[in-house]
């Protein structure tokens, strides 16, 4: 296994793949004391961060490298980057470890799960939760499924990106503890927003209905985040309403496989479903559809 960096060992190289929202201020955090081998299907993305070194292919990063972290957007676009002809794993990856940071399906995971036993990798599925702001200054939160050890043994790097780590023991986990998160977020700026409409529909001012919401029970970080915005008419994302949409839909998978009863999740998946025709948008943008059949205005 990987000696880390508290034992007095360095890794000589860490690989990353995926130059997105997030990815960016990850790799950048990381290069600030490592050298970084970054991989995107977009190459002109990863030139344009400096300070790194750029793969011509996943299986060249990977040959490269001995702790990789990936962030992908989806199930399909991982599939390419592990499983294709010059992928991740057509390299020799025993020994190394491999670090998902995307949010996919757990089948997908459990796909990965067995590769790693095949090729002699350690794994860990690590969903991270953040914006792009949080993701540019180091604060973001990881989730994590996997060997308690090999957790142990990244946490050095982890701390390069993030504030907190958790561990949530076997692997998939760390993939059910995001899906259960990006519902409940979903839930609660829904939640928040309706609240907000209610109380301009029925004439109160737009800023006393927030001060209120912000400072009471009612209080959540995503709702307060997400108003700046709004009042401004961003909706240039921090995190896309396409790939809430996608989170909605494995959470939605995955609570009919445990037989859940969720009233209040099986409804948010219909309203960003009616948001859809607005994908690349921030995920905000869902109070556009409250604006507009409430016929009122967030300003």
């Amino acid at each position: 296994m990987l000696i880390i960096k508290e034992n007095n060992m360095e890794v000589k190289k860490i690989g990353f793949i995926g130059v997105g929202t997030l990815g960016l201020g990850m790799i950048n955090n990381l290069k600030k004391e490592n050298k970084v081998v970054v991989y995107n299907r977009t190459r002109e993305k990863a030139e344009e961060i400096g300070g790194i070194e750029v793969a011509d292919t996943p299986k060249d990063l990977a040959e490269k490298t001995e702790l990789i972290f990936v962030c992908i957007s989806n199930d399909q676009a991982l599939e390419t980057v592990l499983f294709s002809d010059e992928g991740l794993f057509s390299a020799d990856m025993k020994g190394k470890i491999l670090v998902d940071d995307s949010t996919t399906s757990i089948e997908f995971t459990e796909k990965i799960s067995k590769k790693a036993e095949e090729m002699g990798f350690d794994f860990l599925d690590a969903p991270v939760t953040g914006s792009k702001l949080v993701a540019r200054d180091g604060g973001l939160l990881f989730m994590v499924g996997g060997k308690k050890e090999v957790f142990d043994n990244v946490v050095p790097y982890f701390k390069y990106m993030g504030q907190r780590f958790v561990y949530c023991g076997k692997q998939t986990n760390g993939q059910r503890a995001k899906h259960a998160l990006n519902m409940t977020m979903s839930l609660v700026l829904q939640s928040y927003l309706e609240g907000m409409s209610f109380g301009i529909k029925a004439g109160v001012p737009r800023e006393a209905m927030q001060e209120i919401l912000d400072n009471s029970a009612t209080q959540n970080g995503v709702g307060k985040f997400k108003m700046e915005y709004i009042l401004k008419r961003d909706f240039d994302p921090h995190f896309l309403l396409s790939l809430m949409h996608k989170d909605l839909k494995l959470a939605d998978k995955d609570r009919k496989e445990l037989g859940m009863y969720s009233p209040l999740a099986d409804k948010i998946t219909e309203i960003f479903d009616e948001a859809m025709d607005r994908k690349d948008e921030d995920v905000c943008t869902i109070v556009k559809t409250l604006e507009e059949k409430n016929n009122i205005k967030f300003e």
